[in-house]
This record gives structure tokens, sequence and C-alpha cells, in this order.
């Protein structure tokens, strides 16, 4: 064989190589995911997210015929997971649940290890959670008017608690205080659970939570619902008025889920699992049951979670600036 021939055939060769090495790269991006995704829910297991994460990731693994790991890294509002999923491969094997305090926590910390809105990117909203507005039945109003009204006559009475400084349920009623005209006092709590005792006696004038934690206590008497932050009238409480309704369209908006990735995770990977996400929340049996938790269904492209979060981080460090609160 003369040279001339002999590099002729490596050539080949080499080209026959390149073909299927490049087959091999595509064939491996395809089998994506090819072993066990880790979701990280930075948050103790048992609340809401915790819960509506299991739900979802659960028909999301049936659609990817793949194993999805849901890991509980709470504390620090949210931080010490959410730094963790920071700094992981961006691979699309370790994901991130997140809340508003997501966007809300920018606001609140000066110093944090990780920068929320430029180390991890939307994958898809899994839902808004509308907060009840609820006052204890042992104050004298019996709607939102009426409190107002009561809350402006009592400053040293009107206050609302909350399930922890930062928290979601905080800024919302930071932001009705102001909206409202109404200077209230915050008083914190670890937990919505040591602060309803607090809140039938009268101790604490109101706060803000989700419907399904909140309803319970209205059908028994111990709470009035005043308002609800969302669009139009929740089914499981019809005869709870909007915020719009009540007089306060600014109030609209409450909390949210959704999920997110490592910045540097590869478009195909997000676009993927935003898609099957996107099948997981129409199903008739996911949507009943987020609905079940008070969670409108909203899904979405990972652009449009990006876009949303911003904007959401935007409007809480307003809210922040004007209540002058930080957090160490």
């Amino acid at each position: 064989m003369t040279s001339i021939v002999r590099r002729k055939a490596l050539a080949a060769a080499l080209a026959l190589f390149a073909i299927a090495g490049a087959g091999g790269s595509a064939s491996a991006q395809e089998a994506y995911p090819s072993k066990p995704i880790r979701v990280v829910v930075p948050y103790t297991p048992g609340g809401v997210s915790d819960a509506v994460t299991r739900l979802v990731m659960q028909k999301l693994a049936d659609r990817l015929k793949a194993t999805v790991v849901v890991d509980n890294q709470g504390g620090a509002n949210g931080q010490i997971g959410s730094a963790a999923v920071a700094r992981a491969a961006p691979d699309g094997y370790t994901l991130l649940v997140v809340v508003a305090a997501h966007a809300i926590n920018p606001s609140l910390y000066p110093r944090m290890s990780y920068s929320p809105l430029q180390d991890l990117r939307g994958v898809s909203e899994f839902g808004a959670i509308p907060l009840l507005m609820v006052s204890s039945a042992q104050l004298p109003p019996t709607d939102l008017k009426g409190f107002v009204a009561w809350a402006k006559a009592n400053p040293q009475r009107a206050t609302f608690a909350s399930s922890g400084a930062g928290s979601g349920a905080h800024l919302v009623a930071e932001q009705f205080a102001q909206t409202a005209g109404v200077p209230m006092t915050h008083v914190p709590y670890k937990g919505i659970a040591p602060a309803l005792p607090d809140l039938f006696a009268g101790q604490v004038s109101v706060i803000f939570d989700s419907v399904q934690t909140m309803m319970p206590h209205i059908k028994a008497g111990k709470l009035r619902g005043l308002a609800m932050t969302s669009a139009k009238r929740w089914p499981a409480a019809p005869d709870v008025p909007t915020m719009a309704e009540a007089g306060y369209p600014g109030m609209t908006g409450g909390s949210w889920i959704g999920l997110l990735a490592p910045a540097k995770t590869p478009n195909e990977i997000v676009h993927k699992l935003s898609a099957e996400l996107q099948q997981v929340l129409q199903l008739p049996e996911i949507r009943d049951k987020l609905i079940d938790y008070g969670i409108d269904p909203v899904g979405g492209r990972p652009e449009q979670f990006d876009a949303f979060i911003r904007s959401e981080a935007a409007r809480w460090a307003e809210v922040v600036k004007k209540a002058d609160i930080r957090l160490e």
C-alpha cells in the first residue's frame, strides 16, 4: 500500500470515528436522565412545599422513566439548600424547589453565599399560592373595611403574626400595611402552629396564610376570613372577597412555588424538564390536588419563570425598603 493510499485510508477511518463519536455524544445527551435526579427542598419535611414537590416529582419521574429523590435541606429561610444547588454541577441531576422567599431574600440579607438571581435559572413554575388574610374572631371587625378602621383607631393593638421574619406571609402583611396606611406591629413565630393560639385569643390581630391552613379555623368560628390575595374568589372560600373586591387591587398575588436548576445547566436539559413538567401540571389529578393545597396551577416556560422571579424580586425589594427590614 502506497503512502498516499495509507493516508487516504487513515483519513477515512478518522472521519468515521468522528461521526461515531458525535453520534455517541448525541446519544448520551438524548439519554438524559441516565442516573437519579436529586430535587432539593430548602425547608423541613411536612410543609406544603415538601408535599407539592413529592406530588409533582412522582409524576415527573414516571414521564422521565427515572428515579427522582426529594432531599430536604432546611434552614436560613431557604438559603442552605439553595446555596447547595447553586454550587452543584450544572448537569440536570441536582434541582431546587423554591417559593417566594427565593425572590425576597436578596433584599433581606446583605450578605449571601450565592446570588439567587444569577446562580440559578428557572425551569418551570408549579403554581401561585394566594394568601388568605384572617383576623381573630375575638376582635370587633367582621370585614376588611372594618378591620382597617379598627386598626387605625387602635394602633397599639393592631398586630400581625407570621411564620417567621422574612417569610412570604411577613412581606405580604407588610405590603398590606403600607398599601392600607395601617400601622401594624409584626409578631414573628417559629411556624404557623405556635401562632394560632395567640391568634384565636386575640392577642395578635391578623395573619396571612394559605387557604388550606386557615379555612378549618374559619369554619370552626375561631377566625374570620377578611380577604384573599387571589385574582378571583377561591373555590374553597367562596364567601371571602378578593383584595381587589375589598378595595385593594394592588394586593393581588402572594407566594408561589417552582423548580430551578444551576445557572449553567444546558438549555436542552432545562427545556426537556420544563416540557415534561407542563404535561404533569395538566394532569387532572395533579391540578385537583394542587387546588386542594391552595395552589393555582400555572406552569410556563423557563424564560417566563425567570422573568417572573426578577419582577418579584423588584416588587419585594420596594416593600422591604419601605419597611426598613434587615436580617442577618
